[in-house]
Order: structure tokens, then sequence, then C-alpha cells
């Protein structure tokens, strides 16, 4: 089903509705600042098992969690550097994947499978996800949306794809495809593992 929100001040009726479901395990599709992606609760076993099910990905495949903010993803890092932290203060919200050490807080549920205590965080420049974020209790686990190893640009093919195994497609117009910029701060600086999006302001 594909979902119309306002494309500057998306229906909080509408958002509040996609938090009830994400927290009851359902797994929505949201246009991000680089490619969709499938979008669950963090803390929903059901809904992130359903991520690696739709992607078919191994379960210790990484995921991302997306942070509305430096001050929530700060809360699942066990230390962030000081070059790190001016730099993600100066490019979030953006197209970035930041690689950072875990604490305890990480959600288990999401993250359970990793061997490496690491976690990709994400702040993006969505509307659609920083308005849904200011509702939703907790962070969400996300992944890049692909068929026949092509990323999906526009709606109606996700729609004609994925329309009957998710719970709803935000409708996002066609997007550039166009990866994230990832970048390691789990040591004393910042490592660029990818050029992607973005990677011109570092």
């Amino acid at each position: 089903m594909i979902l119309s929100l306002h494309p500057i001040n998306p229906e909080k009726r509408k958002l509040q509705q996609i938090s009830d479901r994400l927290l009851e395990g359902k797994v929505y599709i949201f246009p991000t600042d680089t490619v969709y992606a499938l979008v669950a609760d963090s803390q929903s076993k059901t809904g992130v098992e359903r991520l690696y099910e739709l992607k078919n990905i191994p379960k210790n495949q990484p995921l991302s969690l997306v942070c509305p903010n430096i001050s929530v993803a700060s809360n699942y890092m066990e230390s962030l550097p000081n070059e790190a932290f001016r730099l993600m203060k100066r490019v979030t919200p953006g197209p970035f994947t930041f690689i950072a050490k875990a604490n305890k807080h990480l959600p288990r549920v999401s993250f359970s499978n990793q061997k490496e205590k690491q976690i990709g965080i994400r702040i993006p420049d969505s509307v659609y996800l920083q308005e849904l974020m200011k509702l939703h209790p907790n962070p969400l686990t996300t992944t890049s949306v692909f068929a026949n190893d092509e990323f999906i640009i526009e709606v109606d093919s996700l729609e004609e794809i994925y329309g009957n195994r998710v719970e709803g497609i935000v409708d996002g117009g066609i997007v550039d495809v166009e990866l994230s910029t990832i970048l390691d701060v789990t040591g004393d600086g910042v490592v660029v593992v990818r050029e992607g999006k973005g990677a011109e302001l570092l």
C-alpha cells in the first residue's frame, strides 16, 4: 500500500499510525536522504527478523540504527572522539553512516547477531523519518531496499515487488541511487570507509 504524506509537514495522525504499527512488529519502506529503506522498530524482534527475511540476507549482516540526532545516538555509543563529534555535528542530519563502538544500551534485538560490538548509526536528512522519530519512542533499524541486485528508485516498482509484503510504502518520488558515505569513528580519528553522497563535505 502506497502512503502519501505531505512532503514538508507530514501529517502527525498518519505518522502516529505508522509508529503504532512499527511497535507491533510491522515493516515499512521509507525514502531516506539516499535510497529507499526498509524500516522496523529497533526493539521489535518480529520487525527486525522481517527485515532480514525481506532482504534475504544472513542475520549476521549489519543493519543501521537510525536516530533523530546526536544526543539520541550517543546513548548507544561507547565513546565518540572529539574529532568525530565535531564532524557529526557539522554534517548531520545528512547522508552519512557512522561506524561506532556500541555500549550496553545497544538494542539487543537488532544487533544480537553481531560478533563485534559496533554499530552503524544514521541521522538522515529526511523529513519523513525525522518527523516520525519525534513521535516514535525508539530508534529505527533500517536497511536499503533492492531487488535483483539493483536499488529500486521509484514507488510504483516498490509497490509491485513489496506491496503485499510490507505494511506500507511512503511515497518519496524517484530517488537518486547514491549510497551514504561510511565513516569509521571507532578509533581516535575518522576513517572514510566508503565515499558516497555528501563526501564532498568532509
